[in-house]
């Protein structure tokens, strides 16, 4: 996942700081989503990052869980898989019955982690080997490969790894997922600044489906938005696009659980976070709470040193907006990002 949230809730945003690359995508019209039946009953993965809030996170909610995800693992620049998920996360999940799926990533989205195992077929072999015997190791039900920040010229190596990848995972009983990044069109000149060659390209989403157990679009970090993370239009044609090349029953949809804050002044996107630093400015500053009709968000108004902020953030109201979406178009279900981020009314819409 492309979000990486510090200790402390409220900051200047790593896109700020050129940290954090996103994808530009055009604006279009909205498009409709064909309907199915309303009774739909979706899958619930949550992502886990390691720290407190996540953690007090995991463990009062298990009702709203059934794949747990926690981003832990990496693949090195030599090929090496390094990391591991803490003992009682692993204890826990088994009590309640909730699958365990962690993430595997090119370490620090790099070109060197990432072109060994596209390039390299020994030690590509080696690596699958690697997930397949901790995966049995510690029981997990499967892998998430996040793999990002790679070029377009990688598409089909990329996509033949995970091939390969699902080849050995079914072998074993083992169900494997991908993360991609979000789409709106197949022409380059949709994006700017280069990015699909540098960025987007590599993601070959039929291809992908047809070899992974289930596909996780990462439909936050909206480009074209100046207000939530996830623009209901945007959010709309990421699906259509999905929808098109990834079978419903395999389609996982990204919803992000964190905030964005905007200087209403200088339009500028001046911080990221998560509940505590919604709760921080209800402590803070008189506040004025909103629910979108046309973006399906909230958002709170305040003045902070005599300049208007706008922050938009997900509730309950919006997250059964979202939901909505997967059960009338019979989705496999939702990948959340992630534990500890998100306003504890969500819990009241997606546990069972």
């Amino acid at each position: 996942m492309l979000f990486r949230l510090p200790k402390k809730e409220f900051f200047l945003p790593a896109i700020l700081l050129g940290l954090i690359v996103l994808p530009l995508g055009v604006g279009a019209q909205s498009v409709a989503v064909t309907p199915a039946q309303s009774d739909h009953s979706y899958e619930r993965l949550f992502y886990y990052r390691e720290g407190k809030l996540a953690r007090h996170s995991f463990f009062s909610h298990p009702k709203s869980i059934d794949i747990f995800a926690p981003q832990t693992y990496e693949i090195d620049k030599t090929g090496t898989l390094i990391g591991k998920v803490d003992q009682a996360l692993l204890t826990f999940a088994a009590k309640h019955g909730i699958k365990v799926m962690p993430l595997v990533t090119n370490k620090g989205f790099s070109k060197a982690a990432y072109e060994i195992i596209l390039n390299d077929a020994d030690k590509q072999r080696a690596a699958i080997e690697a997930l397949v015997a901790e995966a049995k190791k510690h029981g997990y039900w499967g892998w998430q490969i996040d793999f990002e920040q790679m070029e377009s010229s990688a598409r089909d190596q990329y996509t033949a790894f995970i091939k390969n990848a699902s080849v050995a995972m079914k072998e074993n009983s083992l169900v494997l997922s991908v993360a991609v990044m979000a789409h709106i069109s197949d022409d380059p000149s949709a994006y700017q600044k280069d990015l699909w060659r540098r960025i987007l390209g590599v993601y070959d989403y039929a291809a992908l489906a047809s070899s992974a157990d289930f596909v996780t679009v990462m439909s936050y970090d909206d480009p074209t938005s100046k207000g939530p993370v996830a623009g209901y239009v945007w959010l709309t044609q990421v699906l259509e696009y999905s929808l098109a090349r990834i079978p419903k029953e395999k389609l996982s949809l990204g919803i992000p659980l964190y905030y964005w804050l905007w200087n209403d002044s200088t339009g500028k996107l001046v911080g990221i976070g998560g509940n505590e630093g919604i709760q921080n400015v209800f402590q803070k500053h008189n506040v004025a709470v909103h629910y979108s009709p046309t973006e399906h968000a909230m958002r709170l108004t305040f003045w902070k040193n005599a300049k208007s902020h706008t922050l938009w953030y997900e509730n309950s109201r919006s997250i059964k907006k979202k939901l909505a979406l997967i059960t009338e178009n019979g989705l496999r279900g939702f990948s959340a990002w992630a534990l500890g981020l998100e306003h504890p009314s969500i819990h009241t819409v997606v546990k069972r």
